[in-house]
């Protein structure tokens, strides 16, 4: 089993290499977002609330740096996941006709997801700690790989339910009225609404807005909420793709018997 989960996962990654425009979008993509968004705003003083309670004043340009990475990588990671899941319910389907079980294709379809959400990451955070330096590089870097994980696998839910436009219309949507919108303590009294809680985003922005102005971690419940999140949208992604392709395989083989 392990063999060919591996060969399943080496498939799915020279199937991303044969896409150029994918590492435009995991790279080029958050690299440029990041740097125009603080690039082109004024450090104008804001109030915003931290978890705990705490309000401090900060400047637009300084919260620029501390939550465009999020956005950026919530972006690109649901796109990814939008992709990884459309290519696995048309090439997964054949390799399980082929022998291969339905769990090793998902399991291989999730580490090259994976792979994408660390890239991604990667270089938002490189790009954010030109300019912005957060109070704690733990609590923000884990906040930001949670927006990636949970947005990712979000992507991927909608990828199996939708078609491509579809679901990329959703994603972006999501991602900007979540994120850009109802999370982003630059609009109201820089603290979320009573509603922003049910968003899959409270968790992890809170989380990040934290570790970005304080050394000091006050998001316990955040952190739960957000793996809760994570937990939930990964047991989701497994079982509607495993049973995508297992479902499709077994109707494949049928004609074949009669």
């Amino acid at each position: 089993m392990l063999s060919r989960s591996q060969a399943a996962t080496i498939m799915g990654f020279r199937e991303q290499l044969r896409r150029p425009l994918l590492l435009i979008l995991l790279v080029v993509v958050p690299a440029y977002v990041i740097t125009r968004s603080i690039a082109t705003t004024q450090a104008t003083p804001h109030l915003i609330g931290l978890p705990g309670g705490t309000m401090i004043i900060t400047t637009m340009k300084a919260l620029h740096g501390a939550v465009m990475a999020g956005t950026a990588i919530a972006f690109v990671a649901g796109l990814c996941g939008v992709f990884v899941m459309q290519s696995a319910l048309s090439g997964d389907r054949r390799l399980v006709i082929a022998g291969f079980h339905p769990g090793e294709m998902v399991l291989a379809r999730l580490a090259v997801l994976g792979s994408d959400v660390a890239l991604v990451l990667g270089v938002s955070l490189a790009v954010t700690a030109l300019y912005f330096t957060p109070a704690s590089w733990l609590q923000f870097t884990g906040a930001a790989a949670l927006i990636g994980v949970i947005y990712g696998l979000l992507g991927a839910l909608c990828g199996a339910v939708l078609d491509k436009l579809s679901a990329t219309y959703l994603i972006l949507f999501a991602v900007m009225t979540d994120l850009g919108i109802v999370q982003n303590p630059m609009f109201g009294n820089g603290t979320p609404g009573r509603w922003a809680v049910l968003m899959p985003g409270y968790g992890p922005v809170r989380v990040m807005v934290g570790g970005a102005y304080s050394p000091h971690f006050d998001a316990g419940g955040e952190l739960l909420l957000s793996l809760a999140w994570a937990a939930a949208l990964g047991i989701g992604v497994y079982i509607v793709l495993r049973r995508a392709v297992a479902v499709t395989s077994s109707s494949a083989r049928a004609p074949a018997s009669e």
